[in-house]
C-alpha cells in the first residue's frame, strides 16, 4: 500500500521566530460567543400531503371511469359491426284528421269592369272626374265636341222640314185633282164629256194621292234620319254605366278621340265596381269533390298582415283546365269599407271535411320507378319489401296513400338505391313524427 505525500501547500504552516527559530506564541483566542438560538419549528405539512392524496385519487378515479366508457363504446361498435345492419329512418302511416286545410292563392276582380270609349269622332271638350274618383251611375264623366255630328244633325232637320213642304203641296194636288175627278164624273152623266176625258180625271186622282203616301214615307226617312243623327249626337256626352271607381285615364283636354273599340280606338277611361269582388282560385283536381257552392273561406292579404278576410264560394267553372289540371272557382268578397282593391293578391283557405279519414304518410317516402308508386315498408322483423301503394290527394309534406297500407305500418323516409328487396335494417324511429 503506497502513501502518497502530502504537499507542501497541504502541510500545516508554522511561524518561527525570526531570531531564536521558535515559533511564535499562539495567537490570543477571542471569548467564546454564545450558541445562536435555535431555529423555529416547521408548521406541519399533513393538510398538503392529504390534498395532493386526494387529487391523486380523483385523477385515478377518472381514468378509471374514462377507460370503463372507451371499453362499452369499443364493445357496442363491435357488437354493431358483428350484426351489419344499416340503420334506417322510420316512419309510422296514421290517418288524417276529420278537418284538413288547404291554402291555395288566389287573385281579386273587380265586381264589373269596363272601359270608356269613344261613339264618335271629335275632341275631347272636358272631363268631370279623374284618376281614382268615386262615380255614380249615370253621372257625367267627360264631353266630346264634334262639329261634323252637328252639321249633319242641322242639314237632316232642313231635309225633314223640305219632305214636310212636299207632302202639303202633294196634298193639295190631290184635293185639286178630287174636284176634278168629281166634276167629270159628273158631266159624263149628262153626256157633256167623254167617258175618256172623266177616266183622265178619275187617274189623275189616284196619282195625286200617290205622291201624298210618297211625301209621308219621305218624311218618315227623314225624321228616321235626323233622331239618328240626335241619338248619335247624345254620344257626345259619355256616362258612368254603374257606381264606380275611375282607375284609368288616358286623354287630355283637346285629344283627337275616334269612334268604335277596335285595335286602333283609343280607351278614354276604365272604371271598376270595388263594393264587392271577385277572387279566382285554381284548386287543383286531387280537392275539386271537396268544393262545394257557398262554403265559406278565409282569406289573408299580404298588404293587412294579421287580418284575415271572409269569401264564399260563388261558383265554379264546371270544367279542368286540360293544362293545369285545376277547376277555376270563383269567391264572392265583400268590400263595403274599400279595403281590398281588383288585383291584389290573397291567400284563400278552405276547411275541407271528410267523412272518411283517408291514411297519411310523408311525401318523401315515395318511390317513382317504372313498374310503379313504391314504398319502403319495414315490418316487425325488420326486414325490407317494397310495396305498391296508390296515392291521393298530395298536401305538400305529406301525402294520401288510398291503397297499399294500413294504419301503423312503417315505411322508410328518403329510401335510396342502397336498401335491397328482403334486407334486414336496423330501424330507427324519425323525429317529429309520432
Amino acid at each position: 500500500m503506497s502513501v502518497t505525500p502530502k504537499s507542501e501547500s497541504q502541510l500545516p504552516r508554522v511561524n518561527l521566530h525570526p531570531e531564536q527559530g521558535k515559533p511564535w506564541p499562539a495567537p490570543i483566542q477571542p471569548p467564546a460567543q454564545s450558541p445562536p438560538p435555535p431555529a423555529p419549528r416547521r408548521k406541519s405539512s399533513a393538510p398538503l400531503v392529504i390534498f395532493i392524496a386526494l387529487l391523486a385519487l380523483a385523477g385515478l378515479g377518472a381514468y378509471v371511469v374514462h377507460r370503463a366508457l372507451h371499453r362499452s363504446e369499443a364493445l357496442q361498435e363491435a357488437a354493431t359491426e358483428t350484426r351489419g345492419l344499416p340503420v334506417v329512418k322510420v316512419v309510422a302511416v296514421k290517418k288524417s284528421a276529420m278537418e284538413q286545410s288547404l291554402t291555395l292563392p288566389g287573385t281579386t276582380l273587380a265586381d264589373q269592369q269596363t272601359s270608356l270609349y269613344a261613339r264618335i269622332n271629335g275632341y275631347l271638350k272636358t272631363y268631370a272626374f279623374d284618376l281614382g274618383d268615386a262615380v255614380k251611375k249615370g253621372q257625367l264623366v267627360a264631353e266630346i265636341d264634334s262639329p261634323e255630328i252637328d252639321q249633319q244633325l242641322r242639314q237632316a232637320r232642313a231635309q225633314l222640314g223640305v219632305a214636310q213642304s212636299g207632302q202639303l203641296q202633294a196634298q193639295a194636288n190631290q184635293e185639286l185633282a178630287k174636284v176634278a175627278a168629281d166634276r167629270w164624273a159628273g158631266l159624263v152623266k149628262e153626256k157633256a164629256v167623254s167617258q175618256q176625258e172623266a177616266d183622265e180625271k178619275r187617274l189623275a186622282l189616284v196619282a195625286r194621292e200617290a205622291d201624298v203616301e210618297a211625301a209621308k214615307a219621305a218624311i218618315k226617312a227623314q225624321e228616321a234620319n235626323v233622331k239618328r243623327l240626335e241619338e248619335l249626337s247624345s254620344f257626345k256626352q259619355i256616362v258612368a254605366p254603374f257606381d264606380g271607381v275611375i282607375t284609368a285615364r288616358n286623354v287630355e283636354i283637346g285629344t283627337l278621340v275616334s269612334e268604335g273599340s277596335g285595335t286602333g280606338a283609343r280607351e278614354l277611361f276604365r272604371m271598376v265596381q270595388v263594393q264587392s269582388l271577385r277572387l279566382h282560385v285554381p284548386v287543383p283536381e286531387t280537392f275539386v269533390p271537396s268544393i262545394k257552392q257557398g262554403m265559406e273561406t278565409a282569406l289573408a292579404f299580404g298588404a293587412y298582415p294579421g287580418k284575415t278576410f271572409s269569401g264564399q264560394v260563388s261558383r265554379l267553372s264546371g270544367a279542368i283546365d286540360p293544362a293545369s289540371r285545376t277547376l277555376l272557382v270563383e269567391l264572392k268578397v265583400p268590400n263595403a269599407d274599400g279595403h281590398l282593391m281588383p288585383g291584389m293578391y290573397a291567400q284563400v283557405t278552405f276547411k275541407l271535411h271528410r267523412e272518411a279519414q283517408p291514411l297519411l304518410m310523408p311525401s318523401n317516402a315515395l318511390l317513382i320507378r317504372p313498374e310503379g308508386t313504391l314504398v319502403a315498408f319495414v315490418g316487425k322483423d325488420q326486414v325490407v319489401h317494397y310495396r305498391k301503394v296508390q296515392v291521393g290527394r298530395d298536401f305538400g309534406t305529406s301525402i294520401e296513400v288510398n291503397a297499399g297500407l294500413e294504419e301503423g305500418d312503417t315505411v322508410m323516409s328518403n329510401p335510396g338505391t342502397v336498401i335491397r328487396e328482403g334486407q334486414k335494417v336496423e330501424p330507427q324511429q324519425e323525429k317529429g313524427t309520432p
